[in-house]
């Protein structure tokens, strides 16, 4: 239930030091910086997840094999590709957001980015258990899981009302993603998966953010 505060804190922090690189540099520099600073402070654990799945949800396996792909610590050729596309969206849309509103947005994507997964919890069996992989459904989580979504709401008004659609969005693709993925695992979702859909919906958020004019 941490994982919106962790990530808001660490797009803060990522923000934070693209904003101030670019006092001395002109882009590349300042979303470079804000990329590998993202990268370094959550050690790329949900970048590892992403090119397990790009490796064993896409391979052309039986499903069981598929899980195994997962539980690999070698990354294949479709690992590489994916970095690579993932790298490109990710860096342009950095690049497309001004510097001085870098700490906003990142804290807000990486806070929805994570939130968008808490519901996967519920929705879908974890692929090595019988039932979902964890229900939220005391009443203490589910007052911080409405706290937690008014919050990020709050980051998205700082920049636009209009924002706040990208609240459902982040969560209908997680949904998707997730779904996506279970259909290649048998019905079940891993760790990976969680991992790839916390960067996927990360990216879209920011590529969403810098396309569209909110104000």
């Amino acid at each position: 239930m941490l994982l919106p505060i962790v990530g808001a804190t660490i797009g803060a922090a990522s923000g934070a030091a693209g904003a101030l690189v670019a006092r001395w540099a002109t882009e590349p520099w300042p979303a470079l910086v804000a990329f590998v600073a993202s990268v370094l402070l959550t050690g790329a654990i949900h970048i590892d997840g992403f090119l397990d799945c790009c490796d064993g949800v896409l391979a052309s396996v039986p499903a069981r094999r598929r899980l195994e792909i997962l539980k690999d610590p070698r990354h294949g050729t479709y690992a590489v590709v994916g970095m690579v596309l993932l790298a490109l969206l990710w860096l342009a849309a950095l690049q497309s957001i001004p510097p001085a509103k870098l700490v906003l947005v990142l804290a807000f994507a990486g806070a929805l980015s994570r939130l968008s997964v808490v519901p996967l919890l519920r929705l879908f069996r974890y692929a090595y258990a019988e039932r979902a992989s964890r229900n939220i459904e005391s009443p203490v989580e589910m007052v911080a899981f409405a706290l937690l979504t008014i919050g990020t709401g709050a980051l998205a008004v700082m920049f636009s009302p209009w924002a706040l659609l990208l609240l459902p969005a982040a969560g209908a693709l997680a949904v998707g993603i997730a779904w996506g993925c279970a259909r290649r695992l048998d019905g079940s979702v891993t760790g990976d998966v969680y991992g790839a859909t916390i960067v996927l919906v990360e990216v879209a958020l920011l590529i969403g953010i810098a396309l569209v004019p909110w104000r």
